[in-house]
């Protein structure tokens, strides 16, 4: 299978390549810069020029491949709302390259959009489309493409972690290292979930693999990156 992947060159993404390659998917991955291009090839993958501001771009490459894995996406929270906003337009200008067809796009949440009513335990087997959250347009714009026959999965990621970098933890350790101490909220005994990079790979190209592999709600199948 050839697979379109977002995100190719970065932390969860190029550990997906690396995977895909392994199982023997063939992967176009889309970079914006010449060492882009290099780390892609020594990983044994086509790179596809573009970024995710590129609708063009991700169009073309989706229209290349016989399934897109999205997991791009812009980190700096000074702008989050206009990066969400992005990410939606990115999952609809890939999705509407599938339409008609049966090729999977599988596009990257976060935990914490499933429903949470006040004194009981939050539940994942849901979409809370009246979260405030403005992440959840990347799952709106799932729905809409699956409503439109798109065969769309949604992978909820928690934390991920290797053995060097803990995702949002690391800046929280290096604030507890420059501040002396570490602070917590209660009693600390507080959980914050967490997946290991190379299991929530896994998980992606499992989606791929054995489709469905999640539970349904509506038009879409959530995969979940449970706690590793």
């Amino acid at each position: 299978m050839r697979v379109f992947v977002t995100g190719a060159t970065g932390f969860l993404g190029s550990a997906i390549v690396g995977q895909l390659i392994n199982a023997g998917h063939q992967v176009l991955g889309l970079t914006r810069s010449e060492a882009g291009v290099q780390s892609l090839l020594s990983m044994g993958a086509q790179a596809h020029i573009g970024d995710i501001e590129n609708l063009d771009s991700l169009q073309h490459g989706a229209s290349l491949a016989d399934a897109v894995i999205h997991t791009a996406f812009n980190h700096d929270f000074s702008t989050f709302v206009a990066n969400c906003e992005t990410d939606r337009q990115a999952i609809e200008a890939m999705g509407s390259a599938l339409l008609d067809s049966d090729r999977p796009l599988i596009i990257t949440s976060i935990a914490g959009l499933g429903a949470m009513t006040k004194g009981q335990l939050a539940s994942e087997e849901y979409f809370n489309a009246d979260s405030p959250n403005p992440r959840k347009a990347s799952e709106l714009a799932g729905i809409a493409l699956a409503q439109r026959g798109v065969n769309v999965s949604v992978v909820r990621l928690p934390q991920v972690h290797d053995c060097v970098k803990q995702g949002l933890i690391s800046p929280l350790i290096e604030l507890a290292r420059e501040k002396g101490v570490s602070a917590y909220l209660n009693d600390g005994e507080n959980r914050w979930a967490a997946v290991h990079i190379n299991d929530a790979a896994r998980l992606y190209v499992l989606a791929l693999e054995i489709f469905p592999h999640g539970f349904y709600a509506g038009n879409l199948v959530y995969l979940r990156a449970n706690l590793a």
